[in-house]
């Protein structure tokens, strides 16, 4: 199964194999677009999640709405459409601020390989029938430090709406806005995003997890797991 509830155990699974090979149980988890509301998931249910990385996430559009009711057939037209080249093309142009720059040909080619996978018809299906992630009904439980990196320009989830629901929900979060950028500020502002991460990463969550090993003794190993999901 490609359920969303199915993803959310396989991360889970992969960070507990990952982390069962060092000394340190604890983690950071980034996510970006739906990856978010995946990267949400998580961090509301593990303990171990010592800092969460929100860019442009999806956080409060919880399913997929009337498309987890198809039938089966019609759901596999649906599909067909969603991989179809004149709407990658409309999600390329959508994504970018600096769109002659970043919206290419070779940008929509590498957008579609996962769509042409063997399978992944079927996974997505899988994925819509199950209702889609619920991202919204976790985000006040989470407890750890988090950052909402968020494109000035985004398109697709706009700042202005969801930055204030994030900021006003999570209970220790922090807002960084990218300039000159669009849906995806990894892709389109890679060096400012990469800093603005490392920077909470040192200053916030790691800097507070080697007071509290300083107390008891211990080392810090770390380990970062990041997401991205269309």
């Amino acid at each position: 199964t490609f359920s969303a509830s199915a993803k959310v155990q396989a991360l889970t699974g992969f960070i507990d194999k990952v982390t069962a090979t060092t000394n340190e149980k604890r983690f950071c988890i980034a996510g970006a677009s739906l990856g978010g509301a995946a990267a949400i998931e998580v961090a509301s249910t593990n303990p171990n999640c010592a800092g969460l990385f929100l860019v442009d996430a999806q956080g409060f559009v919880d399913g997929i709405g009337p498309m987890s009711a198809m039938p089966k057939p019609i759901a596999r037209l649906g599909v067909e459409v969603l991989k179809s080249v004149p709407l990658r093309s409309s999600a390329n142009q959508m994504s970018y601020f600096d769109k002659e720059t970043y919206a290419t040909e070779d940008a929509l080619a590498i957008g579609r390989i996962h769509c042409q996978r063997e399978g992944w018809n079927d996974a997505l299906v899988s994925f819509m029938q199950s209702g889609g992630f619920s991202p919204s009904t976790k985000l006040a439980s989470i407890t750890c430090p988090s950052l909402v990196l968020w494109g000035r320009q985004d398109g697709i989830l706009e700042g202005d709406e969801f930055v204030p629901k994030f900021m006003k929900v999570l209970s220790d979060a922090e807002l960084r806005w990218i300039e000159e950028c669009g849906h995806v500020p990894h892709l389109e502002q890679p060096k400012e995003t990469a800093e603005a991460m490392k920077s909470f990463l040192m200053d916030r969550v790691v800097a507070e997890q080697d007071a509290d090993n300083a107390k008891d003794n211990e080392s810090n190993n770390w380990f970062g797991a990041g997401i991205g999901l269309a």
